[in-house]
Parts: C-alpha cells; sequence; structure tokens
C-alpha cells in the first residue's frame, strides 16, 4: 500500500492485489484530488473495494474469459499467424458473452451443449457446419493447452455434442461449362485471363495464387513452386506460409498455360513501364493490384463473379474452380493420389472424402469402358 504526494492536493494511492495464475504481480492504481486525509480515506476505501481480490488467484478461481487472455498471449501470439489468432479472437467474442465469466471447474458438457444451441441460432440466421466447427475446435484448442499448463485435468469440450457435417455436393464446371468460360475470356483482359486459367490449370488456392512471385514459374521445366499463402487480417498482410507443410509443393503445368504466363507476363512489364510513375511493387508479384502492390485474395472472387453475370455462365465462385480442376483430373483417370499432391492435402483420404462423387462417377466411365471395349471385341 502506498500514497505518493504528485502535486499540490494530488496523490497516487496503489493497492497490492497479490499474484495472477502466471504469478506476476497485480495492483490497483488510482490519481485522487484531495487533501492528504481525504486521500488517506480514499486510500481505505479501496482496501475494502478490493480486499477480496487481495491474494494470490487460485487456479479454480480462474474463468474461461481469463484463461482465454492468457491463451491469446501465452500461446497464440508468439507461436501461431496472425490469420490464425485474429480467427481465435473473432470465435471468443462469440463465446465469451455465454460462459466467460464461469469458472474452469464448473463447465460441464452440457453448458457447452447449451452454449453451441445458443451460438447456433447467430445473429444473422442459423450458423452452418463450417462456423459452428471452428467455435468447436477453438474451446478444445484452450482446453487442451490449459490440460498441458498444468490448469485443467481434463476437457469437457471432448463430452459435448460435436458438430456435424453436413454432405452438400461440391458444385464445379464440367467440360463444356469450362470450355465456355475459356472462349469468354478471350474478350476480357489479359491479367483476369491469366489469372483463372492458372486457377484451372494448377488447382491452387485464391490466397496461394495471390502470393504468387515470377521466381515461383520455372519457365523451362514447366513447374510452378507453392509455398506461401497471402491472407490480409484488418489491412495487416500475412505471408508466412502455405496453410499447411503439405500445402507447400512444385506442380507442373501445362504448354498452354506456361504460354498464356509469357503472355501476361510481357504485357505486366509493358504496363509498369508505362505506368511506372504510380507503380509501387517491389517484390516481383505475379498478380497485383493496379498499383504493383499485392492483391487482396477477395478480388479474385470479384473478377470472377463479374465475368460470370456479364457473360450469363452458370454460377461459380473462385474457390469451386479448385474443385472443377480436382474434378477434370480424376475423370480423366488421374490417380488420388497425384491429384492429392496437386491440391496440397495433407493425406489422399482428404481428396477421396471431398470428391467422393466424382470418384464414384469415375468408377461408372471406367466400367462403360470396359464395356465398350468389349462390344468392339464382339465385332471383330
Amino acid at each position: 500500500m502506498a500514497i505518493n504526494k504528485i502535486d499540490v492536493n494530488k496523490y497516487k494511492i496503489t493497492i497490492e492485489l497479490g499474484y495472477d495464475i502466471l504469478g506476476n504481480r497485480k495492483r490497483k492504481t488510482e490519481i485522487f484530488n484531495g487533501t492528504k486525509p481525504e486521500a488517506i480515506k480514499r486510500e481505505a476505501e479501496l482496501k475494502s473495494e478490493f480486499y477480496h481480490i487481495g491474494k494470490t488467484m487460485k487456479i479454480n478461481d480462474l474463468t474461461f474469459e481469463e484463461l482465454s487472455e492468457i491463451f491469446i498471449e501465452k500461446y497464440c501470439i508468439p507461436n501461431i499467424s496472425q490469420v490464425t489468432t485474429f480467427g481465435y479472437k473473432k470465435s471468443l467474442a462469440r463465446i465469451n458473452p455465454i460462459i466467460g465469466k464461469i469458472k474452469l471447474n464448473k463447465i460441464t458438457p452440457l453448458i457447452l451443449d447449451d452454449m453451441y444451441q445458443q451460438l447456433k441460432i447467430g445473429k444473422k440466421g442459423e450458423l452452418g457446419y463450417h462456423s459452428m466447427y471452428n467455435l468447436y475446435k477453438v474451446i478444445n484448442v484452450i482446453f487442451n493447452q490449459a490440460i498441458r499448463w498444468e490448469i485443467m485435468d481434463k476437457n469437457p469440450n471432448l463430452k459435448a455434442n460435436k458438430p456435424k457435417r453436413e454432405h452438400k455436393e461440391k458444385r464445379f464446371y464440367d467440360l463444356n461449362q469450362v470450355k465456355k468460360l475459356l472462349d469468354v475470356l478471350d474478350n476480357e483482359s489479359i491479367k483476369y485471363k491469366t489469372l483463372i486459367v492458372l486457377a484451372l490449370d494448377s488447382g491452387a488456392r485464391r490466397s496461394e495464387i495471390c502470393a504468387l512471385r515470377w521466381s515461383d514459374i520455372d519457365f523451362s521445366t514447366r513447374t510452378m513452386s507453392i509455398t506461401k499463402s497471402l491472407k490480409v487480417i484488418e489491412g495487416v498482410i500475412d505471408e508466412k506460409t502455405t496453410k499447411t507443410e503439405s500445402s507447400k509443393r512444385e506442380i507442373m503445368l501445362s504448354e498452354s498455360t506456361i504460354k498464356q504466363l509469357e503472355e501476361y507476363r510481357e504485357w505486366q512489364n509493358a504496363y509498369k513501364l508505362i505506368n511506372k510513375q504510380r507503380w509501387k511493387g517491389t517484390d516481383d508479384r505475379i498478380f497485383t493490384a493496379i498499383d504493383g502492390s499485392y492483391m487482396f485474395p477477395g478480388t479474385c472472387d470479384h473478377i470472377l463473379r463479374k465475368i460470370v453475370k456479364k457473360y450469363n455462365l452458370d454460377p461459380i465462385c473462385f474457390h469451386e474452380l479448385r474443385h472443377t480442376c480436382a474434378s477434370l483430373l480424376i475423370n480423366s483417370g488421374i490417380d488420388p493420389k497425384t491429384v492429392s499432391k496437386r491440391l496440397g492435402h495433407a493425406d489422399v483420404s482428404i481428396t477421396m472424402e471431398i470428391y467422393t462423387h466424382s470418384f464414384e462417377a469415375s468408377k461408372v466411365a471406367c466400367a462403360n469402358k470396359f464395356d465398350e471395349m468389349m462390344s468392339q471385341m464382339q465385332t471383330i
């Protein structure tokens, strides 16, 4: 406890509040305007007001909200990307108003199930599987980390109801729809055409495409290296690494795509000369904003959406060009492992699960092909 004079009739009052769960010293400080006797009286009032927390905090006193703050500060910020940390904070902004004030040793699977029911309703309509699973995953990660820190003995979320995946068929273009798209691209800018052709050929994610440099393309071997993923969170660019370690990959592009890239590079070099006064690009990006700075991944969606609407094509979003690439490869007889590596999936089982419909259709095509062969043999 201390009362320090700052100026005439102005004092700094400090009340000791013990230590938090991490052993950090806690204090309450107040600047008080008045006489010395009045400052002494105010100090007594503060002691009375905060006496109940003027001790070392015990683990059993920790609430979920306090644990989540420790989790962000001590685990997320030093260890994981800004994008993931931002996602955790967004999820916690929904979770903490419901269970934030509950002590950890009072949180049960029933309480968590009730929370998930409240969260599922949402402010703008019912939340889908992916949104609910992200909330479930955040709770799991926090509780598991608390167990490692020996703050908790068990994870009550493991007995809560896990969100169920809603099976939805992936939307993608077939060969005829791809041809229509490529035909209309001849009327669009070379940048738009190159962006979409590269997405269709490579199956790369939009964040991976926006992170590409010209140095990632080897024109002599027709290979493209994917090592980074560009995301922008609240105006801050995060471009450290790909989605997962398996997402780092080198893929071979078709001759037509390489030719398209070469033409686009020539156009971009000419554009930079004409617009050198406003060109800000310094890192040799393949796809940029008009001033040469990085291109937002969301711009990919905007470009494709504009083209689809302009030419009255079947609805498709930019990520579904990735599904289109996978589906075309599968239906042309490319084996699942090769498709999985091209897409950068961690395991071939992920590819099999996502594109079950395409693999089933491919099996039917194989059977029909055999029938055709047998019919031809009988006529010989």
